[in-house]
């Protein structure tokens, strides 16, 4: 088995391409709306089986790092979209708590996410395994916790 991708619900979608495109270099390969014209992606009664609603569509965007790692970004319009509240994004619930992604030159990438107005969770970068990784960790504006993590052979 191999990990293929990660979906997030974003409330707006250009302000989530913001970040995954603009700021940590996602690229996007599939940009549509669901169901799709010719139901090439999607026909209407899957969509609907898989949102449980009647008249499901969203707006989908796939994006690709430069490594391969892939990120759908979905934007429903039915159903509406509700942002979770923050009390339910943090480690005291289950779930998916994190979106992490491996980076070169993590304090680099820790200046140039608060340059782009992102809050961290600690105002430092931090190392765990005697220095083997270093980390942190940002909110995007749907809640989403994001973590980069730069690795280090010792």
């Amino acid at each position: 088995m191999d990990f293929h991708h990660m979906c997030l619900v974003v409330s707006d979608m250009d302000q989530a391409l913001g970040l995954y495109r603009d700021v940590l270099g996602f690229s996007p390969y599939i940009d549509t709306v669901i169901p799709d014209k010719d139901e090439a992606l999607f026909s209407q009664d899957t969509l609907d089986d898989i949102f449980h609603v009647s008249g499901a569509r969203s707006r989908m965007v796939m994006l690709a790092s430069p490594t391969g790692a892939k990120l759908e970004l979905q934007q429903p319009e039915n159903p509406r979209v509700r942002q979770t509240s923050r009390e339910y994004l943090g480690y005291d619930h289950t779930g998916i708590r994190e979106l992490a992604l491996r980076v070169s030159n993590i304090d680099e990438w820790f200046q140039t996410i608060r340059a782009a107005g992102y809050e961290t969770q600690t105002e430092y970068v931090w190392a765990v395994g005697g220095g083997r990784l270093k980390s942190f960790l940002f909110h995007d504006h749907d809640g989403n916790l994001v973590q980069l993590v730069e690795e280090f052979t010792l």
